[in-house]
């Protein structure tokens, strides 16, 4: 069965066919055009699932909340021009499917299901997939199945609070680790101590150099990731998930944010349980998201 997957994004849309038993058959991609109107980023989606072949079905992984019942996103700072719009009812019309056949996922919960179907978390059973970009995102796999939650919100490892009192968070707490451990605040901490120093906030040149040696770089990326250990402490401690796994742009840089991973969570947690605690490099990239998404269409 040929499965289809749709990733949404603020200025790109990733697509791709795969098989039911896992095989990349196709992949696709085209500028988002949000200035041009919903209109043209459905018929973008509708046309990219046509020459991919949708006839088994479409998933679509979207970023922000979604309303399940409805199949649209509810609130999405990136992608305000698409809230409340119907996105499961009119692609299925524009494409002849059933609405059963056109699923909606939020974009963490599908990149995790991606990682954990065909990438690092192949055959684990419980695993929290974290994306580090702009924010931090999350998706948790409990029992082998991605779990959301009822109100789709499981996972949000972003916003779990690590300095009560911290700087404001844009969902309007205080102290997410999202305001200390995202690649946005990876750039910012970089820039407030000049580093790296030919280029202050380039997160790329400030991995190589913390490679290359030590010092300021690598203190610096050892502070972030014990920064986001405090809040995967959390994660162990509840639901004892043990196997976590880094994606985004900034989590190439997991070899070097590991060490103070490790030490967060040694910091916040207790037992023996951080012996078992792996902390693991996402591999599927790009294509992650729009994975996820098909997954839940394979039989």
């Amino acid at each position: 069965m040929r499965c289809v997957g749709i990733d949404l994004g603020g200025t790109a849309i990733k697509a791709g066919a795969v098989s039911s038993d896992g095989r990349i058959l196709d992949r696709r991609s085209a500028a988002t055009g949000l200035e041009r109107g919903e209109r043209h980023v459905l018929d973008t989606i509708a046309a990219l699932a046509r020459e991919l072949g949708v006839e088994g079905g479409l998933g679509l992984g979207v970023p922000g909340l979604i309303d399940r019942e409805r199949g649209c996103i509810t609130e999405c700072p990136n992608l305000k021009a698409m809230e409340r719009v119907p996105l499961r009812d009119e692609l299925a019309r524009r494409l002849g499917l059933d609405l059963a056949r056109v699923l909606l996922e939020n974009d963490a919960n599908a990149a995790a299901a991606g990682e954990h179907w065909l990438g690092t978390g192949r055959g684990e059973r419980d695993l929290l997939f974290v994306t580090l970009g702009t924010g931090v995102g999350g998706g948790l796999i409990l029992d082998g199945r991605l779990y959301a939650g009822p109100g789709g919100l499981a996972g949000e490892i972003g916003h779990v609070v690590v300095e009560p009192g911290g700087p404001v968070c844009g969902c309007g707490s205080r102290g997410c680790v999202e305001m200390f451990a995202s690649a946005t605040a990876a750039t910012r901490r970089a820039r407030e101590l000049g580093l790296p120093r030919e280029k202050p906030g380039d997160l790329a040149q400030l991995a190589r150099i913390a490679r290359e040696r030590e010092g300021a770089e690598r203190e610096l990326l050892h502070a972030v990731g014990r920064d986001l250990g405090r809040a995967l402490a959390t994660v162990v401690s509840l639901l004892d998930v043990r196997t976590f796994v880094l994606g985004g742009g900034f989590g190439a840089a997991t070899d070097l944010l590991t060490p103070g991973v490790l030490a967060g969570i040694r910091e916040r947690s207790y037992g023996e349980r951080l012996a078992t605690v792996r902390v693991l490099p996402a591999v599927l990239g790009a294509d992650a998201g729009w994975i996820g998404a098909a997954r839940p269409l394979a039989p």
